[in-house]
């Protein structure tokens, strides 16, 4: 299944979105911050458009895009604020969803980049570095998605195995 139209929760800047135009693939970043999407929309981008909204509650038909992509989102928020961004992201993708997050490496201890990356969710505040705290000792990415049952399609781990990709299928009940 070709992606053509993509949906960014939580994009941020746009930078993905705009990765994503510069492909030929019609992207859509929604942040909950208006001057998040307000950088977004003056770095403009060919096919992208940005939406203020809510990864809890997305502004959305189902199944309006071929895919939803939670990059990073997931780490900061409280479980049950991940489950519903799950179940929105799954709501609104006809095929895939692509999650993107962080996973402890083996050794996290004596990991060079583990340590940068707990620095930094250190300092980035209390409610933040409780989310990250909680994720990470719940299994990263890997244990949200056995949680929850979700077999990735496809799965990577990147940035000196600090961080885990993976592609989840949606299956969508035909009416």
């Amino acid at each position: 299944m070709e992606a053509r139209h993509v949906l960014d929760i939580a994009c941020a800047t746009g930078d993905q979105c705009r990765a994503l135009g510069r492909s030929g693939i019609r992207a859509t970043g929604l942040d909950l911050s208006d001057d998040m999407v307000a950088v977004a929309r003056r770095a403009g981008g060919r096919y992208v458009d940005y939406v203020q909204g809510s990864a809890y509650e997305l502004p959305f038909e189902d199944g309006s895009f071929d895919a939803s992509l939670l990059l990073l989102a997931l780490h900061e928020h409280t479980e049950e604020e991940r489950i519903q961004m799950l179940h929105e992201a799954v709501r609104v993708a006809r095929s895939y969803v692509v999650l993107a997050d962080y996973e402890a490496p083996r050794y996290a201890r004596f990991h060079p980049a583990w340590q940068v990356i707990r620095f930094i969710e250190h300092i980035a505040g209390p409610e933040h570095r409780a989310g990250f705290l909680d994720f990470v000792r719940r299994g990263s990415l890997t244990g949200f998605l056995e949680r929850h049952e979700l077999g990735a399609a496809a799965g990577e781990r990147s940035h000196f195995g600090t961080m885990r990709l993976a592609a989840v299928s949606v299956t969508r009940n035909q009416d």
